[in-house]
């Protein structure tokens, strides 16, 4: 919208700028330098200044309102608001530190959840992550893990728990709402998601 409003603005200041200036103007049969160019448009601007307003405005949101539809459609093939994005940054992030370690459900509680019946999310992850101070999680951090704590912050002592394993890359952690570029454009637009 906001690129066909500076169109029909262009349009109107053109037809402002014949009459200011007629085809057989001397500024217009001679090559006009940047400065010459830049004149004639403002006073074609203050000659009529609302139409010149809004084309002004127009002109100059235009490439940001694109910029904002470029970022967004970015969002949608990734699987996430611009809330995760921040989130997965820190993430890669602490991957990159070496402070993230994976299970998986089954190791950790010895049953696989299905999931709720209520959820009606296609995605789902058997994977559990945990954020650390670097140092591996110990055996008794279990119970630690079960109680909604911070392991960290209660480190148990004890050997380390075999089943937690370091996270190296962040391809190895399960986005569960990127269901591939479509399907998140259905999402998206409240389509169902298959």
């Amino acid at each position: 919208m906001l690129t066909y409003g500076s169109y029909l603005g262009y349009g109107v200041l053109c037809q402002t700028r014949d009459l200011l200036l007629p085809s057989g103007s001397h500024l217009r049969l001679i090559q006009q330098d940047w400065t010459t160019f830049f004149n004639i448009w403002f006073v074609v601007l203050a000659a009529d200044a609302r139409v010149g307003v809004v084309f002004m405005l127009a002109f100059m949101t235009a490439p940001l309102a694109m910029a904002f539809l470029v970022y967004h459609t970015y969002l949608i093939w990734a699987g996430m608001t611009t809330n995760e994005s921040g989130k997965w940054s820190e993430l890669k992030d602490d991957v990159a530190d070496g402070y993230v370690f994976k299970s998986t459900k089954r190791e950790i509680y010895g049953t696989t959840s299905t999931g709720s019946s209520s959820c009606s999310w296609p995605g789902n992850s058997e994977q559990i992550l945990i954020l650390t101070d670097g140092d591996p999680p110990t055996e008794g951090d279990l119970e630690l893990l079960l109680s909604n704590n911070n392991v960290q912050d209660g480190h148990a002592e004890g050997p380390v728990d075999r089943r937690w394993t370091r996270v190296r890359s962040m391809k190895e952690v399960d986005n569960i709402y990127d269901l591939g570029f479509w399907d998140n454009l259905r999402d998206a637009v409240k389509l169902r998601v298959k």
